[in-house]
């Protein structure tokens, strides 16, 4: 009987939780947060006048205003006005950009435009818009970026995303090496690499075997440059 009222028993609803929309973030609140951001990363850009916010809100704006004209352009010039106009928006990235497609939304870096200027903003923009056409790094894709005007190249270096890397590097790769014949730099998890030898110098003097003549040696702490092996 209890098996029975079991069976018969309406099941437990569980309810779903709806998902949390993020909210969407000033220029200027974004330009405080990359502020503490390099702050907490030990880094600093003095020549880049950050504590002006009257200067960079008129900037960012005049920036958001123009992506929106370059993509009026492109695609009444290119697509015949087939795509609606997307939501143009700064983002915490460290360099770089997104398109979201459910959203209809480009994000641009905001640290990677204070840094690098109008230039990298709009090469990041036609990107995106061709992200709008082909989602993936296709070759269709770079056929379309370099239709609209696009070069392809990377999203360039930013003080704040360096900071980051050198931050992660110290944490997880902390043990510096280098080679005694070429002073090349490597970083490792464990005091173990220094049992190891440079490949590349092994390779072109020793036939691809290990040589102690290129055993690392530890390096001071103060380079900076440096490889990562795991």
């Amino acid at each position: 009987m209890n098996v029975l009222k079991r069976l018969l028993a309406p099941g437990k609803q569980v309810k779903k939780k709806s998902p949390r929309l993020k909210r969407e973030r000033s220029e200027i609140e974004l330009l405080h947060s990359y502020r503490r951001a390099l702050a907490k990363h030990g880094a600093d850009a003095p020549a880049l006048d950050l504590d002006n916010d009257f200067y960079w809100m008129f900037r960012l704006n005049g920036l958001i205003a123009q992506g929106y004209q370059k993509f009026d352009e492109i695609n009444q010039r290119f697509f015949s006005d087939r795509f609606a106009r997307p939501k143009i928006i700064f983002c915490s990235r460290s360099t770089g950009g997104y398109y979201n497609k459910t959203r209809h939304t480009i994000g641009i870096s905001l640290a990677m435009t204070v840094e690098h200027g109008e230039a990298e903003f709009l090469e990041t923009m036609l990107h995106e818009i061709a992200h709008i056409v082909e989602q993936s790094h296709s070759p269709r894709f770079y056929e379309v970026l370099s239709k609209i005007g696009g070069s392809g190249r990377k999203a360039p270096m930013t003080i704040l995303l360096r900071a980051k890397r050198e931050r992660f590097l110290a944490e997880h790769y902390s043990v510096r090496v280098r080679c005694p014949n070429c002073n090349t730099e490597y970083r490792y998890r464990t005091r173990r690499a220094l049992r190891y030898a440079c490949r590349p110098c092994c390779i072109k003097y020793a036939n691809g075997k290990y040589d102690a003549r290129f055993r690392f040696l530890e390096a001071p702490r103060a380079v900076l440059q440096s490889n990562v092996t795991i």
